[in-house]
């Protein structure tokens, strides 16, 4: 395609020009004038009258668009038409090969003044690999130095390598094709790096992750697209690891400017002091020579390499096996063909890139750093908020082409609905013509076919929006691209397919750019501290009910039904809050702990549970020294009954067999109980200390949303501590009847059992952090940078939900249907309206 020649696939031909696509889109062009300039149909149904004719304005742009591609067609013919070569057919193809670097093939060109076809070998590959194949003494001086320049530039070069040989060659082995060969060039690609990668690279580089570059390319390719992308910098001067010959020791030598003298000896011991001073580039053969030389230990610095070039499937999957059993690295790798299968398996997290985007995301400003968006300014102009903010102009982008084409896509549809009738009339028309039936089958299967043309219709319309307005990353080209679009993205090239890599690695991109990269990272930090609080809470929760339980029982006691009802609410709800948690858009430089057993979670752990267990073991203490000896056996004595117990066993199994669900609820709530001081202290310190658990484990900022972030969570937390408080005076007396809640004596047991609440939130809370600052003082202090940056403006979110839970609490109190009504009109009228997705 960017020679402009087309090839059959069929017959392995490739001819010179290929106008089809654009011959495709200028008949659409004309068909679209034809179809303006028809009269207007005579009156009659309603569904079969025209739609409204083109406007001036909009039948001159269409011509001038035909004139252009009229144009364009006739000059693409003409450039066909003057190419001496009419036809080349390939006999035989040896495939590229890694290791050798090239492919070859035999093949049959047809010149249009040559009477007799030609015969000849073709060959290309990489200029090293191509060079010892030529005819020694052929290869002109300026290869090596032409090469140099080339790859300096970015291009991907290959040497292109030719002979004349017979139809026999087809025949031959691969050495015989690929031997004493004539050198006919280099051809060089551009291949253009997309626009949002040096955001990307630079967002993870400022996060403290250390980038590196695993490709197949030249190293001097490599290095500009380092450098292009931010991995490498201008200001230290590149080094390549060189071996003059096989079996020689390895060196490093300057990689730009053609000079291969040696700046410093290959040592294991100071390859991590030369990297401070220079960038480090290496080759696969340059890494086997540096472990023939030196062993093993060669490979214990490459963790300090910036450019890993010329590696082969197997070299990439060994750089990573080494930068995990030598280095002690997680890596995370991200490639999109086959080479890479290995390494994106090896690496600790994979991420495919999905192929035949072409040329996508390379052109626009969906990568230029805009750094007077508001999001840069409150983020200091960092490149992950740069990333932010592009990644919300993406998004209103994307948004808007979704419009757009849901809308064209209305209007088509309704079009073409005005036009069934009109199809069905000329069919059965047809028919009658030739003699055809008519009848109810026919109708039938007109009316079959009728729907196959509409659903035809349909997809090509589909596919012709795609083209249009599909691409969100750069904005539309030229006129050319404008006409290729209109005939469904043909000419494009862009055919989005998986490849070995999406099978290859856990996770895909769907999109033309790695920023996906950093959504992993952010969401895979959120997953982990949510895993991990999780199991904590899991642990903690488990051994305060085991404790209450057993506390129970020894008394002869056991908790309310009602009560259980209640606290398991509250908490679910607060529980399903604090898995809803999401992280945050902004990777922090520290990374969060990552196991259970670390000393600042573990011993954490220890000091909650006893802080727990010692205000538990206080309220029981309290309550039951409150109650005295009479109390507490009149207690064992109602529960001893075992009359109540076998009622309701039995009300619940009925329930269970008839399938009534809310008669075995009810039954469950009707059960009797005897409201005690024992059974209300728990119940009030048990629920605190279940929400204390949440709270205190619960490590938001800098890696995932903060308690004032997830309101709900922060409503639980704030209801807790209030209900708890409010049950405890007795505040709403049918309420503390309602769930077997037995009054307090005195004042100075409620500021006990108070004061335990509160311990068991505020204690658990301090031990907890001190646990943190002693065994993880870098954690600590990015968790404190968080809460000294914190503002009264980034409270206020949270405290505006709360007054709004309140107002809903006390007007749903007041028992007035009718303020209810006019609370939630002034609710709605004020709400601020979200922006269109």
């Amino acid at each position: 395609q960017g020679l402009q020649g087309s090839h059959a696939h069929t017959s392995a031909t490739a001819t010179p020009g290929d106008t089809r696509a654009a011959e495709a889109a200028l008949e659409k062009l004309r068909g679209k004038l034809r179809e303006a300039a028809q009269p207007a149909a005579a009156a009659g149904p309603a569904a079969l009258q025209p739609a409204p004719r083109m406007t001036p304005q909009a039948r001159e742009a269409l011509e001038r668009d035909i004139s252009e591609a009229e144009a364009q067609v006739a000059a693409m013919r003409a450039t066909a038409r003057a190419h001496p070569v009419a036809a080349v057919r390939i006999a035989h193809r040896h495939h590229f090969s890694s290791a050798l670097q090239r492919m070859s093939s035999v093949a049959e060109v047809r010149l249009r003044n040559a009477a007799e076809p030609e015969w000849r070998c073709l060959v290309k590959g990489s200029p090293e690999a191509v060079k010892p194949l030529l005819v020694p003494g052929t290869a002109p001086a300026w290869f090596d130095e032409t090469h140099r320049r080339l790859a300096e530039r970015g291009m991907r070069v290959l040497a292109l390598a030719w002979k004349p040989c017979g139809p026999e060659a087809a025949h031959e082995a691969r050495a015989a094709v690929e031997s004493e060969l004539r050198f006919a060039g280099f051809i060089a690609f551009a291949c253009k790096t997309r626009t949002d990668s040096p955001t990307v690279c630079a967002a993870l580089m400022e996060s403290a992750h250390f980038v590196s570059m695993l490709t197949g390319d030249a190293p001097l390719t490599a290095l500009h697209v380092a450098k292009e992308v931010g991995i490498c910098t201008e200001a230290k001067p590149a080094l390549l690891l060189r071996c003059a010959s096989l079996g020689a020791k390895p060196v490093w030598a300057n990689a730009v400017g053609g000079s291969e003298e040696e700046v410093a000896p290959f040592d294991p011991q100071t390859v991590a002091d030369l990297a401070k001073e220079h960038e480090l580039m290496v080759t696969d053969d340059a890494i086997d020579a540096a472990v023939e030389a030196c062993g093993e230990a060669a490979l214990d610095h490459l963790d300090v390499v910036k450019v890993f070039a010329r590696m082969s499937p197997q070299g990439k999957a060994r750089v990573i096996r080494a930068l995990q059993e030598r280095n002690g690295r997680r890596v995370l790798m991200c490639g999109d063909g086959g080479n890479d299968v290995g390494a994106l398996k090896q690496a600790d997290v994979g991420l495919a890139l999905l192929s035949g985007y072409g040329d996508s995301n390379t052109t626009g400003d969906a990568g230029t750093p805009d750094k007077d968006s508001a999001v840069a300014q409150a983020n200091n102009g960092t490149a992950e908020s740069l990333l932010n903010s592009q990644t919300m102009e993406i998004a209103k982008r994307a948004a808007e082409a979704s419009r757009l084409q849901r809308a064209a896509m209305a209007a088509k549809q309704k079009e073409l609905q005005a036009k069934q009738q009109a199809w069905v009339q000329e069919e059965m028309e047809r028919r009658a013509r030739a003699g055809e039936p008519v009848g109810l089958m026919a109708q039938i299967d007109i009316l079959k076919g009728m729907y196959k043309r509409m659903q035809k219709e349909l997809n090509d319309e589909r596919r012709r929006l795609q083209a249009l307005h599909g691409n969100v990353y750069d904005q539309q080209k030229d006129a050319l691209a404008r006409l290729t679009a209109e005939i469904g993205g043909e000419a494009d090239g862009t055919m989005v397919r998986p490849g070995d890599a999406s099978v290859a690695a856990p996770f895909t991109s769907r999109s033309p750019s790695v920023r996906n990269i950093v959504d992993l990272i952010r969401q895979g930090r959120c997953t982990l501290l949510s895993a991990l609080q999780q199991q904590q809470i899991m642990m903690l929760e488990s051994l305060i009910s085991a404790y209450v339980l057993s506390a129970l029982s020894t008394e002869g006691a056991r908790s309310s039904e009602r009560q259980m009802m209640a606290s398991s609410w509250l908490l679910m709800i607060a529980s399903l809050a604090f898995s809803y948690s999401t992280p945050v858009e902004r990777m922090h430089p520290e990374r969060p702990l990552r196991s259970l057993f670390h000393p600042a979670i573990f011993v954490s752990m220890l000091g909650q549970a006893a802080i727990h267990l010692l205000c538990m073991r206080t309220a029981v203490m309290m309550a039951t020294e409150a109650m005295g000896p009479d109390k507490l056996a009149e207690v064992v004595e109602f529960h001893r009954r075992e009359r109540i117990r076998e009622l309701k066993e039995a009300e619940q199994a009925k329930a269970a067999e008839e399938g009534d669900y809310m008669a075995q609820a009810m039954a469950i709530w009707t059960t009797p109980f005897l409201p005690n001081l024992l059974n209300t202290c728990l119940f009030l310190v048990e629920t605190a200390q279940c929400v204390a658990v949440l709270l205190v484990n619960y490590k938001g900022r800098p890696w995932m949303k903060g308690l004032t972030e997830n309101h709900a969570l922060f409503l639980s937390v704030f209801a807790v501590v209030v209900g708890c408080a409010a049950l405890a005076w007795s505040v709403f007396p049918e309420v503390n009847k309602l769930i077997h809640l037995e009054p307090f004596p005195d004042d100075a047991f409620r500021f006990k059992v108070m004061f335990l609440v509160f311990m068991s939130l505020g204690g658990t809370f301090i031990w907890d952090r001190v646990c943190i600052k002693v065994f993880a003082p870098r954690v600590f202090e990015a968790m404190l940078d968080e809460v000294r940056q914190t503002s009264l403006a980034d409270l206020l979110p949270a405290l505006m939900t709360l007054g709004k839970a309140l107002l809903f609490l006390l007007v749903l109190g007041s028992g007035n249907l009718l303020a209810v009504g006019i609370a939630y009109f002034i609710y709605k009228k004020f709400k601020p309206q979200a922006p269109p997705a």
